[in-house]
Formats: C-alpha cells, sequence, structure tokens
C-alpha cells in the first residue's frame, strides 16, 4: 500500500505549479511583445539575426553598419557633409555622395561631390560635378557595374530661357539631368535632359506647345509650376537595371517614377527615337500618379522616395504622404517592356502595402527586402527603422537615430561584409 503524500508537500507542489504556470504565462507574453533595439533579442523565427544594416544618418552625417541590437559594428565618418546617398560594394568600399564647398544650388539633397572609400577608409577617389550657379549633382548615387557612377542634377534654366520653354511662370527653373560619368576619367559617358522632353499647353506661342494628355511621353514643364524656388521636379532617387538598360527616377514633386532608355546614346537620348525602346529620350514609361500627365487610372503616390527594384522585377517605393500625414511602403509589378499610351490606365497593379498610423515622413524614407523576406523601412526624417513581416507584423524597430537618408540591408554571407572582416 501506498503512502499518501503529507498535506505540506502537496501544498509545496500545488505553489510551485502556480509559480511555473504563470512564468509560462510571462514567457509567451513576452514572446508577442515588439522587439525594441536594447529590449529582448529578436525572435529568431521572425527575424533574420545574422543581418546587417547599413545606416546612412543625416543627423551625425555618418554612416554606419549595424546589427538586430543596434550595435555599431563598423562606420565611415565624413570630413565634410554628406550628399545623402552611399553605396557599400563587394570589396568592402563605400561611394558616397557629399556635399561640395560654396555650393550656390542649395536646395534639400545638394551634393556635387563623389568619393570612393577603401575598406581600410583610404580614399581611392573623388570627383566634382558642381559649377557655381549652373548646376549641381543632388541626392543619389550608383556605381554601376562597368565602374561608372549615374547621378541626377539640377540645371538652372533662367528666366527668359524658362518663359521661352513655355514656363507659365517669371522666375529661374532648375529642371533635373541625368550623368553618367566614369570617375577615373572624369569623361562624360551618358547624358539626358528633361529640357529635351518638355510639354506645355499653357502658351501657344512658346516652345514645346502641345496637349499634354496626348503626350505621355513628354514631361509637363507647368504641372508644378507654382513650387517656390524653381526646383520643379526633385528626383530624389535612381536604379538602373543593367539586364533590360532601363533606369527609373523617383520625382518628388511630380509623385511618380519615371523610366529611360538607357540603351541610347546621348544623341538619342536628346531625341524622341532611337534605342531598345525607340522613343530616344522620352518617357518609356511612368506611374504613381496620372494626373501628372493628364491621364487616367489610380493615383498611388503623393511624393515619392527610392526607386528599387528588386530581385523578381517588382519595385519597391517610399510613398512619403499617401494617406494624410501617413506614409506607405508600396510594392509595384512591373512587366517590361513597357506600354505607355494616351488615354489608356497605364499603372502597374499593387502586388503588396504596409502602413501604420505611427509610420510618416514627409521626406527622405527607403524600404528594402532583406534575404529572409522581411522589409526594412528607413522612416527618414523620424529617424526610426522598421522591419515588418510579409503579413504586415512589425517585429523590429530601432529609434537610435533622428534622420535616415535610407537603409540597406545585408546577409552575413554578403561578399561586401566579409571584405570589412566582419
Amino acid at each position: 500500500m501506498k503512502a499518501k503524500p503529507s498535506s505540506s508537500l502537496v501544498t509545496s507542489v500545488k505553489q510551485l505549479s502556480t509559480i511555473l504556470f504563470f512564468l509560462f504565462l510571462i514567457r509567451c507574453s513576452s514572446d508577442d511583445t515588439l522587439n525594441e533595439t536594447g529590449d529582448d533579442v529578436p525572435d529568431e523565427d521572425t527575424t533574420e539575426s545574422t543581418s546587417f544594416f547599413l545606416v546612412i544618418d543625416q543627423d551625425s552625417q555618418g554612416v554606419y553598419l549595424i546589427n538586430h541590437d543596434g550595435t555599431e559594428l563598423f562606420d565611415w565618418q565624413m570630413d565634410r557633409a554628406l550628399g545623402n546617398d552611399a553605396n557599400l560594394l563587394d570589396d568592402g568600399s563605400l561611394v558616397v555622395a557629399l556635399k561640395a564647398d560654396n555650393a550656390q544650388i542649395t536646395f534639400g539633397g545638394y551634393g556635387g561631390v563623389f568619393r570612393k572609400i577603401n575598406a581600410d577608409q583610404s580614399v581611392d577617389w573623388e570627383v566634382t560635378y558642381a559649377s557655381g550657379d549652373d548646376y549641381i549633382a543632388h541626392h543619389d548615387v550608383e556605381y554601376l557595374s562597368n565602374g561608372n557612377i549615374i547621378f541626377p542634377v539640377w540645371e538652372k534654366v533662367n528666366i527668359t530661357e524658362a518663359v521661352a520653354m513655355g514656363f507659365s511662370d517669371s522666375r529661374d527653373i532648375y529642371p533635373e539631368a541625368i550623368v553618367e560619368m566614369n570617375p577615373l576619367t572624369q569623361e562624360i559617358v551618358w547624358e539626358w535632359h528633361v529640357t529635351d522632353h518638355l510639354i506645355q499647353d499653357n502658351d501657344a506661342s512658346k516652345e514645346n506647345y502641345g496637349v499634354v494628355a496626348d503626350n505621355p511621353n513628354k514631361v509637363d514643364l507647368n504641372y508644378n509650376s507654382t513650387h517656390d524656388g524653381g526646383n520643379l521636379m526633385h528626383i530624389n532617387g535612381l536604379t538602373l537595371d543593367e539586364t533590360n538598360d532601363l533606369l527609373y527616377l523617383t520625382v518628388n514633386f511630380y509623385s511618380e517614377v519615371w523610366v529611360l532608355d538607357h540603351s541610347t546614346s546621348t544623341e538619342e537620348a536628346a531625341s524622341s527615337s532611337g534605342g531598345n525602346y525607340g522613343v530616344g529620350g522620352g518617357l518609356v514609361y511612368r506611374f504613381g500618379n496620372p494626373d501628372a500627365y493628364d491621364n487616367v487610372g489610380e493615383i498611388t503616390l503623393n511624393r515619392v522616395h527610392y526607386p528599387n527594384l528588386l530581385e523578381n522585377g517588382n519595385m519597391l517605393v517610399y510613398g512619403n504622404n499617401v494617406y494624410g500625414n501617413q506614409s506607405a511602403i508600396i510594392e509595384y509589378q512591373l512587366n517590361p517592356p513597357y506600354q505607355l499610351e494616351a488615354g489608356q490606365d497605364n499603372e502597374p497593379s499593387v502586388v503588396w502595402s504596409f502602413t501604420d498610423p505611427n509610420l510618416y515622413s514627409s521626406g527622405l524614407g527607403s524600404a528594402v527586402r532583406t534575404a529572409n523576406g522581411t522589409t526594412l523601412i528607413a522612416e527618414g526624417r523620424d529617424g526610426t527603422l522598421w522591419e515588418v513581416t510579409d503579413e504586415g507584423e512589425v517585429i523590429w524597430r530601432n529609434t537610435d537615430y533622428q534622420t535616415i537618408w535610407r537603409a540597406y540591408s545585408f546577409p552575413e554571407n554578403d561578399p561586401a561584409i566579409q571584405a570589412l572582416g566582419l
């Protein structure tokens, strides 16, 4: 016959069971809590703890490589102010945009200087693309597989020239150009100027007159004619699809993405014929705001940053003010070669989006897809980094920064990470 346990033992067992039960509840509750930097390590089932994030911090004027804990593992401190973008290359070097000394065109995002910094922090090369109040490079730079760099440029058009073009106001304006340069020789190998591809319906006696709606491959000069300072378009990002030779531009003040044919020669880029897509330097495609060319279709953008072309051919963009003081990340399904037709709905399908009442940056901002399929968001002017799942669950946030131009994601086996010895 088995002996019965004593009443004190039963009580102790019950108390222990109760304690274990509450510990279990606490553990479950903490597993469901949003992972903030400085709190618990992110759940290994929902985040990739071996990802590294390149943060371009405008507040400290530095570029930092951090991990999920927010620890800065590598940094580049500049001896001049950032002109916004930085590219981390496979050999661990950094191509960065910096601000020119004594710049006279100083809209937000101006730069004018590009520098390649080796992994050991020595300078490989530095070039300048700025000339008084005539032109200056700005915002973005992309390092191409051929070793060239490509970047947007503001070019001054004085009042007299602007009026002759059909501009509806009386002021100097600063329309956009794109320049591709060999940084070692400083040779300009390709260029495009929006002034070669304008349309206006303001004055039949001036240049570029026509029906905006009938010319979807051209840019309406007066769409944003009242914008202060003459900074009409404000390209803030570019991405070259080298496979299809298509150049994507985020045009903030037109709330659009423009697509150019990079296969053209410079002469063809100044015309409306030639190139792989037959329209010369005219817009091959455009999307996000059909109102910008008096067309039909759903408006999906209100201000925009960073045309991030994904490996699957889709594109992520940061829509700054999609919902009225609320930003959104939008993924478009792209299908080149494109059709851009007057009076037709040319807008691509939206296949994924994310927003949150606490997500808002009136300027700056980016979104990238990480190796494990989550999306890393830089909430530019708030300085917060977000990581969200495909289902829209926020699984990580970092609030260590105040102003972020962009953030990029790298897996631990990326050649750039290996080259930096991390």
